[in-house]
C-alpha cells in the first residue's frame, strides 16, 4: 500500500470543472492526499487534465484498472504504462502507452467487490429490474457509430471478450452472493 492516501474519480468533459473543485476541497481537507483521474477524457487529453490544475497528481490512460491498482500497490510512478502525473518537482510525465489487454479473464470479477463496497438495492434505473447488478464482458466495439466516444477513446475498435465459462463462473457466485438480484445486466455495447 502507498504511504499516502488515495483516491481516483472517474471524470467527463462535462463534469471536469466540478470534479476538479471536490479535488481542491479533498486536498484541503488532507494534504497529503494523491489525487487521480480516470476515463475518455483523461484518455484523449492527459497534459490538458493535468495542466487544468495543480491538484490533479496524475491520470491514467487504456487498461486504466491495472494503472490504477500499481499506483495503489506504490509502484514507482515512472515505471507504470500508461500514467501521466505531475513528478516532485511540479513538471508533468508522460509514460509510454499501456498495451491493450488481450485476454479480457485476467479481468477480476466485479461482483465481490459490489457484495463488499455497495448496497445494491440503494441503485435504481427504471428500464431495469430492482435490484440489478450490471456488468461487462468485454471492451472495444467494431462499430465506427459517429455518436460514441468509447471505441474512439478507450475501448478500442476491437472487441474483446471474456470467455463465456468466466462469465458463467461469476453469474453462479453473483446469483450465490445475491440470490434476490431480479436481473443481470451485461451493459457490453455489442453483446
Amino acid at each position: 500500500a502507498p504511504n499516502y492516501d488515495l483516491a481516483v474519480l472517474h471524470t467527463s468533459t462535462p463534469s471536469f470543472a466540478s470534479d476538479v473543485r471536490v479535488v481542491k476541497s479533498l486536498k484541503a481537507a488532507n494534504p497529503g492526499l494523491k489525487v487521480g483521474f480516470v476515463e475518455a477524457k483523461i484518455a484523449v487529453e492527459p497534459r490538458a487534465s493535468l495542466e487544468s490544475s495543480p491538484a490533479i497528481d496524475f491520470v491514467a490512460g487504456n487498461e486504466f484498472d491495472f494503472i490504477i491498482k500499481e499506483v495503489a500497490q506504490d509502484r514507482d510512478w515512472n515505471t507504470i504504462a500508461g500514467l501521466s502525473y505531475r513528478d516532485a518537482a511540479g513538471a508533468i510525465r508522460h509514460n509510454p502507452p499501456r498495451a491493450i489487454l488481450e485476454n479480457m479473464d485476467e479481468l477480476p470479477f466485479v461482483t465481490p467487490v459490489y457484495k463488499r463496497d455497495l448496497t445494491i438495492e440503494n441503485y435504481f434505473i427504471g428500464y431495469l429490474k430492482h435490484p440489478y447488478i450490471s456488468l461487462y464482458t468485454g471492451r472495444g466495439c467494431k462499430s465506427r457509430c459517429t455518436f460514441c466516444l468509447w471505441p474512439q477513446t478507450v475501448g478500442g475498435h476491437r472487441y474483446r471478450t471474456r470467455s463465456v465459462g468466466n462469465v458463467m463462473e461469476e453469474i453462479r457466485w453473483a446469483k450465490d452472493a445475491f440470490p434476490y438480484v431480479k436481473e443481470f445486466f451485461f451493459d457490453d455495447d455489442t453483446f
